[in-house]
């Protein structure tokens, strides 16, 4: 893919939804709520769509949804606080969202864990293995095959990298990517 004219969305905001984003690759972080709300206007943009799920933070079948937009951080806040998976998708939405005409589900980690803390290589290493692990296995369990991935927090550890390349993701995603609020600020 051309990741020159890659754009990153976390939260959907109405003023979004008023920008011609058909030159770009739309990328999507964290499989939040408000992503799949809106997901028959993204449809509409004839480009690759991407979203990256982290596979331990989707609600259950039984959870009612956010209808409010927050914040990615706000909603991550809530999560590993308090377990609160209201504002993320389930998994029957990402499997709609997979069906879709240019759609497409990616890897965001099991536990979106930030990567940047003070670990020993050989914790880190586990964790990695162990986190990859898991979210290929929740991925399959669904039904979902997955070739890109988009690293937690846009930190990308080279060992992760190596990591994923063995386990068969070819397309890597991060801190290259436009935000969509540069591209608000420019207008």
């Amino acid at each position: 893919m051309d990741k020159k004219k890659v754009l990153m969305i976390h939260e959907v905001f109405d003023w979004m939804l008023d920008l011609d984003l058909s030159d770009y690759i739309i990328t999507f972080d964290d499989g939040l709520y408000s992503q799949y709300k809106k997901l028959e206007h993204f449809k509409k943009f004839n480009t690759p769509k991407i979203y990256f799920i982290s596979t331990g933070i989707l609600a259950s079948e039984d959870i009612e949804q956010n209808e409010s937009v927050i914040e990615c951080a706000k909603a991550h806040e809530l999560y590993f606080k308090n377990e609160d998976t209201s504002n993320y998708m389930k998994w029957s939405q990402v499997k709609e969202i997979a069906s879709t005409k240019n759609c497409f589900i990616g890897g965001h980690s099991h536990a979106h864990r930030d990567l940047r803390s003070n670990t020993s290589i050989k914790d880190l290493h586990l964790h990695l293995k162990d986190d990859t692990d898991l979210m290929l296995k929740k991925f399959k369990e669904n039904g979902i095959e997955i070739q890109d991935f988009c690293f937690p927090y846009n930190y990308e550890a080279p060992l992760y990298k190596e990591i994923l390349k063995q386990n068969g993701i070819i397309n890597f995603f991060g801190k290259e990517r436009v935000a969509i609020e540069d591209l608000k600020n420019a207008i």
